[in-house]
């Protein structure tokens, strides 16, 4: 009888956290700030829900199914809330996935550990995504100047992205598809938060820009220094023509020290910025390489 209801309590235990999990993981909430700290304490979080799940679930299953038939189960549950979370207005991330089930890994594969190994292994998987995004960081600081290099594991994350997918192209140049495509959306483009903000005494901010589409068309680019979306007139932004083939942009410094307004931009705390279409043409995708910013002692 107390193992019966031994069981029985596990099992609930289970079942409550599976729906507690789920009902985390789909409700409509607002999307975190863009940055590395947000996204570290994301991965950590997916180890330690996952790795909750494993161990409730495992304790209510019979041994011969704690392990793969567990794990396949939660990475299972693990791609399908992300999967469904864009319909609910949250993000779907693949490294979300990946931490989710190593999370669970931790759990599925140790059940002959002591119970303290154990733990200490999934509490080092859930520091995990704090290393890798503190090497992300530091890679993208040593690298400025630069500011976005296709080549770069550092510059091919951390993008927000509108009506566009993003994609780094085999000549190593970044390839933003109309997403969905043949569905005009209003300025597609990326976004991104730098993680060097600070771009006092910029010469210039220099990159070349792929249109391949014979009508000409008109870009933007963007930089904000004030968090969420600043209105037209109180960021800088500059407009240009292309047209067909690889088109070279140079946007002097001195332009992107003032707001569309007449404000002086705070050059030392750049929020965000970004290249988007401003036309509203058709297109299949149009391409950007390597964006630098020209620092004085650097020839223009």
């Amino acid at each position: 009888m107390v193992a019966r209801n031994a069981g029985s309590i596990r099992r609930w235990a289970a079942a409550s956290g599976g729906v507690a999990a789920l009902l985390l993981l789909l409700m409509p909430l607002p999307l975190p700030p863009e940055g590395p700290d947000w996204r570290a304490l994301g991965g950590s979080v997916h180890v330690g829900l996952f790795a909750g799940l494993a161990w409730l679930a495992g304790r209510a299953l019979p041994p011969a199914r704690r392990g793969w038939v567990l794990w396949t189960g939660l990475a299972m549950v693990s791609a399908g809330t992300e999967w469904l979370q864009p319909f609910v207005g949250r993000s779907a991330e693949w490294t979300d996935w990946l931490y989710g089930t190593a999370g669970a890994a931790g759990i599925c594969g140790t059940w002959q550990w002591r119970r303290s190994v154990r733990w200490a292994g999934v509490i080092a998987l859930g520091l995990w995504p704090l290393s890798w995004e503190g090497t992300m960081v530091y890679l993208e600081s040593h690298a400025f100047p630069v500011i976005a290099q296709p080549s770069r594991l550092w510059a091919e994350r951390g993008w927000s992205l509108n009506g566009v997918d993003l994609a780094v192209a085999r000549t190593n140049v970044f390839r933003l598809n109309s997403d969905p495509p043949g569905v005009s959306i209003p300025y597609p483009g990326f976004f991104r938060t730098p993680v060097c903000s600070d771009w006092r005494g910029i010469r210039a901010l220099r990159m070349d820009l792929f249109w391949p589409e014979a009508v000409p068309a008109v870009f933007a680019v963007r930089v904000d220094d004030r968090p969420g979306n600043p209105p037209y007139a109180d960021r800088f932004q500059r407009e240009f023509a292309v047209t067909q083939g690889w088109n070279r942009v140079r946007i002097p410094g001195k332009e992107i020290a003032w707001t569309a307004g007449g404000r002086p931009m705070r050059m030392d705390q750049v929020r965000q910025w970004g290249v988007f279409l401003v036309s509203g043409v058709s297109f299949d995708y149009f391409s950007v390489g390597t964006v630098r910013l020209d620092m004085p002692e650097e020839s223009p």
